[in-house]
Formats: C-alpha cells, structure tokens, sequence
C-alpha cells in the first residue's frame, strides 16, 4: 500500500497532475471509485508522511502479531472505512490513508482488550501509549481534514476487534 501512495504521489509530483479526484466524495456516482482510491491520494509531502509511517508501523505489527487475521482486518480497514466515507461524511473530497491509520490504531488497541491474553494485552498497551493522543484528532477542529475518516477506521477497527476477539 504504501508503495502505491508514493508511486501515485510521485506521479501527481512529476507530471503536475492532480489525482485528487480518486478520493471519495460523498453520496456521488464519480465519489464511488474513491472507496478504492482514496487511502492512494495525499495532498502533500507532510500528508503522506503522516500516513507512512503508522501504516508501516501498524502494518507491521498487525501483519507479525496477528498473521491470521491480518488481511481480513486491512482489507475491512480500508475497503470499509472509504465506503463509510462515502455514506456518511461531509461533501468534500476525502483523500489520504488516515481512516486506514486509524482503523488500524482502533484494532490494535481494542483486540487486546477484548481478547484478554497476555500477549494481545501487551500490544494493545503499547500501542495505546505510542499512538493513542491520535484520537484526538477525529474532533472536528480543521475543516480540511476529514475527522469523518478517522473516526470511521477507528469504529471499522473497533468493531473488527471485537468480532475477531470472539472467533477462535
């Protein structure tokens, strides 16, 4: 995933294109290509950076701690959140991988919790303290960040905890 953000980003760089119309809008024919395209899209250096870096990190937890479920909660964290996206939030263009970063985030602290095993609760735990002041930000402060997003990958995330901790 993230190699395609920066292959994308680098093409919108190189060829001044403006790939924005890949993200969601809401509640629209054209908005629907966006429930795929939207995590791809950033609209700046800093955006993408700040999506890089949780998603590897994220990413990489989830996949080495949890290589059983992984891909079915990647997959609904960021299928599931650009769909809820595209029902729920404001009419604008969302772009970028928060909601992903999000659900992730929610998933990781939430499945420990609700799994109660030592070692999910030590994740979630850790997690928690490294990543846990980013739920701040799914108060809508800044009209042009998509707090929509955020929140929305940290239900997906929150509800794949619980679901999945409940499966043997």
């Amino acid at each position: 995933m993230v190699f395609f953000m920066w292959l994308l980003f680098f093409v919108e760089t190189k060829f001044k294109i403006d790939l924005g119309f890949l993200g969601v809008y809401p509640r629209t024919l054209y908005g629907l290509a966006g429930i795929a395209g939207m995590p791809l899209v950033h609209a700046s250096v800093f955006h993408i950076a700040s999506n890089t870096i949780p998603i590897l990190i994220l990413g990489s937890a989830l996949y080495f701690f949890y290589p059983k479920i992984a891909n079915k909660v990647f997959i609904q964290c960021y299928f599931f959140t650009s769909a809820l996206v595209w029902i729920f939030a404001k009419p604008a263009n969302h772009i970028g991988a928060s909601g992903v970063v999000y659900g992730l985030a929610a998933f990781l602290i939430l499945y420990g919790w609700f799994k109660k095993d030592m070692k999910s609760t030590f994740i979630s735990a850790a997690v928690l303290i490294i990543y846990g002041g980013i739920f701040l930000k799914m108060i809508p402060a800044n009209p042009w960040v998509s707090w929509e997003a955020h929140l929305l990958g940290a239900v997906v995330g929150a509800v794949n905890a619980f679901i999945l901790s409940r499966n043997r």
